[in-house]
């Protein structure tokens, strides 16, 4: 018997047994009473007439993708099977010769689609170099039309043959039987709200309280998971009278049911922590979500194409695969959340904060236009304009005078304070560089060199801290040293 002999015969012997499932499934439905033969329609095993099979068919590591369809246009217990063909070909296979078959176009082609695209980015969950080869199961069923003709998606770890066929059949018997069962709804249990409002996990990710570290060599192999984790309280506090959480894996949540708000609150502490030498992204509104903290647990929503979304799945919230996370204790989170609430009570400082951590997101996601204009307005308004009120002030008491001074343009001002010894020579060519540089980008659109965006946002990193210090009376720690 040649190759091609034996795949026929391998796929002759499948469609044998998967015919004879949906024969004895069919003669356990009869002994159902009426009301569970009903809730069969309801079900993810669903043999009844008509039934037709597609099967991708993979091996090395051995597994199936089975689809139960019901056409009415086709025989019953018809079945196509694909493959079994090896994994490094099985991509090429599905789109050479099982998405062709005239089949898929009743379930639909993109269904079929989206329903392959999940199985396999799981099926490796399944097996791996320091894995057991896992037992021959139906590991999970999808509904993927719901529709008078219904289709059903089954992956199956191993080869579906390998089953005992008489409990497989029990065993969807039983799922049958289940479903039947009028459910009975638990009363609702009402539950003290702690905080309803919006949060986003804290980015790049941040730690609060001890270090969780593996406790054995298991887990430095498959990490320690963070998910446990994720609904522990660190601190429950308030922010300007709204309920504030940060959980102990970085979630920050506050009371505030209107969005914008919410965003432009978190924002507030998000900066504050930036200025106090937490290297922290600012939170958009793609990030953010809707939070609900009870007495008992908590219940967050998030969108999947947010940077942060991944923190939100248990599979990749494990230690090893990521980078180090920021330590911060309880007590330096507590502090700062209450300079958030004293620095952003001055309209000036709290706009100097948010422009600060905007510019600094901007750059470390290399938007350096973006960056370099709003570092460059930070310069302009909170340094060089202050420089010149600090010298026309002393120059004249004259109202007038004071006036005509300060319609100066930005490059006289400069000028003069660097004639003036104000400005070092140093200063003052670098201001002009950084000035230069932000009008190519708003007059012809350039794109800045990254290292004037860089020598602006660290001037603009000084000024920010330096102001923060006068108007705190001490001095705040740089995020670049």
């Amino acid at each position: 018997m040649n190759s091609e002999e034996r795949v026929l015969q391998q796929r002759e012997q499948l469609k044998q047994w998967l015919q004879n499932l949906i024969t004895a499934f069919r003669e356990e439905i009869k002994k159902l009473t009426s009301e569970e033969q009903i809730a069969v329609s309801r079900s993810l095993v669903d043999l009844t007439q008509p039934c037709q099979m597609l099967v991708i068919w993979a091996k090395e590591p051995e597994f199936q993708i089975i689809f139960v369809i019901h056409l009415s246009e086709l025989e019953d217990k018809y079945i196509e099977v694909y493959g079994p063909t090896e994994n490094d070909k099985l991509i090429v296979f599905i789109e050479e010769y099982f998405l062709k078959s005239p089949i898929i176009k009743f379930i639909g082609r993109e269904l079929v689609e989206d329903f392959l695209a999940h199985e396999l980015r799981i099926i490796h969950n399944f097996y791996g170099p320091l894995k057991s080869p896992p037992k021959t199961s139906i590991v999970s069923k999808w509904l993927l039309s719901p529709k008078e003709q219904k289709s059903i998606g089954w992956l199956v770890t191993g080869n579906i043959q390998n089953l005992d066929l008489k409990e497989t059949v029990d065993g969807f018997i039983k799922e049958i039987i289940s479903a039947a069962k009028p459910l009975q709804p638990a009363p609702p249990k009402e539950e003290r709200k702690i905080l309803e409002g919006f949060g986003a996990y804290i980015y790049p990710p941040v730690w609060i309280g001890e270090e969780s570290k593996p406790k054995s060599f298991g887990e430095k192999i498959w990490g320690t998971s963070f998910w446990l984790h994720r609904e522990e309280k660190a601190l429950v506090s308030k922010y300007k009278g709204r309920p504030l959480i940060v959980t102990r894996d970085g979630y920050i949540a506050i009371g505030e049911i209107e969005r914008w708000k919410a965003l432009d609150l978190l924002n507030e502490i998000i900066s504050t922590l930036l200025v106090c030498g937490v290297e922290v992204h600012a939170i958009r509104d793609i990030d953010l979500g809707e939070s609900l903290f009870t007495e008992s647990g908590a219940k967050f929503s998030w969108n999947p194409i947010s940077s942060r979304a991944w923190l939100h799945y248990p599979e990749t919230l494990l230690y090893h695969p990521f980078p180090k996370r920021a330590i911060l204790s309880e007590e330096k989170v507590s502090k700062m959340i209450k300079l958030a609430e004293l620095l952003t009570s001055d309209s000036k400082v709290k706009t100097l904060l948010l422009l600060f951590l905007e510019a600094y997101t901007y750059f470390i996601n290399t938007e350096y236009k973006q960056a370099l204009i709003l570092s460059w307005i930070i310069l302009e308004d909170y340094y060089i304009k202050d420089l010149w009120l600090s010298i026309t002030s002393k120059i004249t008491p004259n109202e007038r005078r004071q006036n005509k001074l300060a319609s100066w343009k930005t490059d006289e001002r400069l000028e003069a304070l660097n004639i003036s010894h104000i400005l070092t020579n140093e200063e003052y060519d670098l201001l002009m560089k950084i000035k230069d540089a932000r009008n190519d980008v708003v007059h012809e659109g350039k794109i800045p060199p990254k290292e004037i965006v860089e020598e602006c946002l660290k001037f603009a990193s000084k000024v920010t801290i330096e102001f923060l210090g006068r108007y705190l009376g001490e001095k705040l720690p740089s995020i670049f040293g």
